[in-house]
């Protein structure tokens, strides 16, 4: 073998060295990128699940929301709301309102004391 053979030989297997670290940095960065985008993708896909979750339960409520809408525009739901919320009665009604008796008061008070 003669010095100049010697050499090529060195040459060709420095290459060869250098393009297997090459090749293995590469897998590597390669591996390490699409971990990350993958690991993105995944926090997505639960976000997007929980979004569309949280859509559903908002149309449910837009539903009931619409329907006690129709229901209270009708006469007959304006008057109920007024008389449950406002306590207004018609001017041929009496309304009664009971009055609790005063022993009732003391003896509820008088058991708290006792405990």
């Amino acid at each position: 073998m003669s010095g100049d053979q010697l050499v090529r030989k060195k040459k060709i297997r420095f290459s060869t060295e250098i393009m297997f670290l090459v090749s293995v940095v590469f897998c590597v960065s390669l591996s390490v990128i699409y971990l990350s985008r993958y690991s993105s993708i995944r926090s997505l896909l639960i976000r997007e699940g929980e979004l569309k979750q949280k859509i559903s339960v908002l149309e449910h409520e837009n539903r009931r929301l619409k329907q006690s809408l129709d229901n209270l525009s009708t006469p007959e739901g304006i008057e109920r709301l007024a008389r449950e919320r406002l306590g207004l009665v018609k001017p041929e009604e009496v309304v009664i309102f009971p009055i609790p008796r005063p022993e009732d008061d003391e003896s509820a008070s008088d058991s708290a004391y006792q405990e």
